[in-house]
């Protein structure tokens, strides 16, 4: 059979194009999100001289081509991250249609995926995992759950660990589902909150998750611009839950078959993002009680919950296995270079998010 016949490839293609496209978008985000920049105003521009794109060069890909990977008004030379970055997110999108075809769990995927790379090169850059897209990966991960296991096909990563709470044979009510989904979802960005919070309480003082703010804008003004995207978030899941809670009370009985069936995959979302976030949170505090330093951010915590949540316990554990792998063995080797032996910081979130990746398409590979 020739392969240029399947139907398929045309699909993959203009998923691929789509791709380019948004990893230009993750190129703004991955600059000016650590800055407490707007993504959406002003437009494209040069990192070094501010003057504004064009809209022929800003072509993802062949614009950089285009221009030699120089700005075309100071002549400055572009990062390669920004074609890089923009190829990688083409080839995820690709590969993501390429397994699953033009269904509904490949759009989940793919905005699971486009966090994972704005998270991997944000803190490969700054040493940050910022709230304002580790909080929407946590509510993806669950939102998502709710699809692929009530009205679509569980993904193979997944598993059902419901039998963990309840007997196999027992049928909860609607109205315990309902109650049930709905706190695991409007309960996800509070928790994650407190759990910054945490710090003040354990450590006696708060580690803040954004980083530094630029010097052209004041702290205060930087964490009150984080705080109010997060309140968005927050308030989000509060009327998602609501939305859930709701559904579930006024559907009928044709429709519950597939609300257990996505209660079963909200509780084992929960479990991952639990199973995601307990070790990583064990090891820092423990670091920290030991050696009085923060051995680990927390915004790599908050990442795996999103991680987990998307990716189910098991997926979960097998992220941590080999970011943890990965990430020691570039440490050693990065440690040796540039002789700063135990005091070398590396961009863990880096390690999890490839990992996150890597597992994401395990079934494929």
């Amino acid at each position: 059979m020739d392969p240029t016949s399947d139907p398929l490839l045309p699909l993959v293609g203009l998923a691929a194009a789509f791709g380019a496209i948004i990893g230009s978008f993750l190129n703004v985000v991955i600059h000016r999100v650590p800055r407490g920049e707007s993504v959406v105003r002003p437009g494209s521009r040069c990192p070094h001289c501010l003057a504004p794109i064009r809209a022929s060069d800003n072509i993802p890909l062949l614009g950089f081509l285009l221009r030699r990977g120089r700005c075309r008004d100071c002549h400055q030379r572009i990062s390669p991250r920004y074609p890089l970055v923009e190829l990688l997110t083409a080839l995820i999108f690709g590969l993501i249609i390429l397994r699953n075809g033009a269904a509904p769990d490949s759009l989940a995927e793919m905005l699971f995926a486009s966090c994972l790379i704005a998270l991997i090169f944000i803190d490969a850059a700054t040493r940050t995992l910022p709230n304002v897209i580790t909080y929407p990966l946590l509510l993806t991960g669950l939102l998502a759950t709710l699809w692929r296991w009530g009205w679509g096909d569980p993904i193979g990563y997944a598993f059902d660990l419901t039998l963990l709470f309840t007997s196999g044979s027992e049928e909860l009510s609607q109205t315990r589902l309902a109650i049930k989904g709905g706190l695991l979802i409007a309960l996800a960005g509070p928790l994650l909150w407190l759990l910054d919070r945490l710090d003040l309480f354990l450590f006696g003082k708060y580690f803040e998750p954004a980083g530094e703010p630029p010097d052209d804008l004041q702290g205060e003004e930087y964490v009150s611009q984080a705080g109010r995207l997060i309140g968005w978030v927050i308030a989000i899941g509060l009327l998602a839950g609501a939305g859930w809670t709701l559904f579930v009370l006024l559907s009928g009985s044709g429709q519950a078959l597939a609300i257990r069936s996505a209660d079963q995959g909200l509780v084992t979302a929960a479990t991952g993002a639990l199973v995601g976030v307990l070790p990583l949170w064990l090891l820092r505090t423990l670091y920290f009680q030991l050696r009085g330093l923060e051995g680990m951010g927390l915004g790599d915590v908050k990442m795996m919950a999103g991680v987990g949540a998307f990716l189910g316990w098991q997926g979960a554990l097998s992220v941590l296995l080999l970011g943890s792998i990965t990430g020691a063995i570039f440490g050693l080797v990065w440690s040796r270079l540039n002789g700063n032996g135990l005091r070398t910081e590396i961009p863990f979130g880096c390690f999890l998010g490839f990992a996150a990746l890597a597992t994401l398409f395990r079934s494929a590979l």
